[in-house]
């Protein structure tokens, strides 16, 4: 099981992917799935290494499609 995300940087516009998936048979807490978003570990965009999680409200706001998987 896994989440990805195609998100798009506010501060410059870049669009990329974000990947989570669990390690070693225990699921993390799910990045950005509506429930919880993580803030103490920073999101950067690859472009402009801009945090893009310094709140829920937006990470939200900057996610353009996200995908599930078992």
């Amino acid at each position: 099981m896994g989440t990805a995300y195609t998100i798009r940087c506010r501060h410059c516009g870049a669009r990329f992917d974000h990947y989570l998936q669990p390690g070693y048979g225990m699921m993390p807490a799910c990045v950005g799935c509506g429930e919880y978003v993580e803030t103490q570990t920073a999101i950067r965009c690859p472009a402009c290494l801009h945090k893009l999680n310094t709140t829920p409200e937006e990470f939200n706001e900057q996610i353009e499609v996200t995908y599930q998987w078992d």
